[in-house]
């Protein structure tokens, strides 16, 4: 779904993307930007067990993932190395933004699970492009926009009802549980 807007965004992430290339920014140091950014809303969070402030610091590291990409063609520097940092530091700052719910007194079992299923989400598509396989991106209902959103939703809920955001988390698994399955299937059927 987020993929799908993704590809409308770039009137808005372009013109940025082209002044932080001016600055002598490089993609990959945007990429490492957002990594960076991913640990300090977990110190944040540790600090101030403030949701909120934590929202704030994930828009942005979100928003550098977002721009890493963009300044990469523009700058014609996209290639495989730059797509395996991006892809490989992606899962580390996913790891991030889950781990702060327990932080905040989430259930430790339920944000396991999470974590669990959002790294076999995005293991299953490279496992089928590995294998040859394209259009694997937008299949499943839950992927890494998504997840982000949904995380910040927790958060912010929280803020107000931790009752509340506890069964959004719990949607957000059952969601995540049938994006695996969803992917699985696919790859699975499309497979020779």
């Amino acid at each position: 779904m987020i993929t799908r807007v993704r590809k409308q965004s770039k009137k808005i992430l372009q013109p940025i993307a082209k002044a932080l290339s001016k600055m002598g920014l490089t993609a990959n140091t945007v990429t490492l930007l957002g990594l960076v950014l991913s640990f300090v809303y977990l110190l944040i969070i540790y600090i101030f067990k403030n949701p909120l402030l934590g929202i704030l610091v994930i828009a942005i590291s979100a928003f550098m993932d977002a721009l890493d990409g963009e300044i990469a063609r523009l700058t014609n520097n996209a290639g495989v190395k730059g797509s395996f940092i991006d892809s490989s530091l992606d899962r580390i700052e996913d790891i991030n933004y889950l781990l702060g719910l327990v932080i905040l007194g989430f259930s430790p079992f339920l944000t396991s699970l999470l974590i669990g299923l959002s790294l076999v989400i995005p293991y299953v598509r490279a496992k089928g492009e590995s294998l040859g396989l394209t259009k694997i991106e937008g299949r499943g209902i839950i992927e890494r926009g998504e997840r982000i959103i949904f995380t910040i939703i927790v958060l912010f809920v929280s803020f107000f009802s931790f009752k509340v955001a506890s069964i959004i988390l719990v949607i957000f698994c059952l969601l995540s549980a049938v994006t695996v399955v969803q992917r699985f299937y696919y790859v699975y059927r499309s497979l020779p």
